[in-house]
């Protein structure tokens, strides 16, 4: 691995734990016992788990396995979005074979899993020698390019 691809990688992550420990300077949030039953119902292992309050809405920020994960609920507990952060591993296989056999030449570095309402994109980031791509996916095989950047030499 190369000074510089480690100097990237590293960047991703502490903006990814920047956005996680976001809520661990925020005051003190009071959630529903409610909301809390529901969330520790549907990821019973989630970890580092911060909850936020905003004025219109609480934020969870938690861990799950190798699965950092962001989700917005409304005063009343409702869904309304999420962005989990992970690799290839993770995504749906149809979504990597598609990748794969579109740009072959390209690493996949990270993804960005954005869900709102019944609508799930994934937003790819790609690397070969000399640039960075976010592709943006969806699951019925759609894909568009974007982003591109030159890497720094």
């Amino acid at each position: 691995m190369t000074p510089s691809s480690i100097l990237r990688k590293s960047f991703l992550i502490a903006s990814c734990l920047l956005v996680f420990t976001a809520g661990a300077f925020a005051k003190d949030v009071t959630i529903s016992d409610k909301l809390k039953e529901a969330f520790k119902q549907s990821f019973p292992d989630a970890e580092q788990v911060k909850w936020v309050e905003s004025e219109d809405k609480y934020t969870v920020n938690f861990k799950q396995g190798d699965v950092l994960t962001r989700m917005d609920y409304d005063k009343d507990g409702n869904f309304i979005s999420s962005l989990r952060y992970y690799s290839e591993k993770h995504l749906p296989v149809s979504v990597i074979c598609t990748l794969h056999k579109k740009y072959p030449e390209r690493k996949i570095f990270g993804v960005t899993e954005v869900t709102a309402e019944s609508t799930v994109a994934y937003f790819v980031k790609l690397e070969d020698a000399s640039n960075w791509y976010t592709v943006r996916c969806d699951f019925d095989g759609a894909m568009q390019t974007v982003e591109k950047y030159k890497k720094a030499d």
